[in-house]
């Protein structure tokens, strides 16, 4: 699992801290960065809050991974829109599948993590992991 950076809000990390990781997934759920032509893999997003403002925090996070393919015009997010994820306590995971990934290409992937408050206004909270490369095969 790749580690990122995660954001916090200006306070002591004993407040506030988090951490942040994905990896990248065949269908058999094995770890998977070369993949046949038609194989969706599966980019799954783990990250984890800690500090006693943790049950203080209200609000959504929106979670996407970033699609660019190496060198070629193929680069798209995962979903289209944000997916949006209800704050729910500390732990947290998603899974994204990408299904559109072209043959014969390789594509960087970059999960990004924000957080808006419950009014719907983003705040300084949030991550990104550079989660490495894929190569689809011909």
């Amino acid at each position: 699992m790749a580690s990122g950076t995660f954001q916090s809000l200006p306070v002591p990390t004993t407040a506030l801290d988090g951490r942040i990781g994905a990896i990248v997934l065949d269908p058999d759920g094995n770890p998977a960065d070369v993949v046949n032509k038609g194989t969706p893999v599966t980019v799954r997003i783990d990250w984890h809050l800690t500090g006693f403002l943790v049950p203080l925090l209200s609000g959504t996070w929106y979670v996407q991974v970033k699609v660019d393919e190496m060198g070629g015009p193929d680069d798209f997010p995962e979903p289209a829109a944000p997916a949006s994820v209800p704050m729910n306590g500390g732990d947290y995971q998603r899974d994204i599948v990408l299904s559109n990934l072209q043959a014969g290409r390789t594509y960087a992937l970059l999960v990004q993590l924000t957080y808006r408050n419950p009014a719907g206004a983003p705040a300084p909270l949030g991550g990104y992991v550079n989660v490495g490369t894929v190569n689809v095969l011909l």
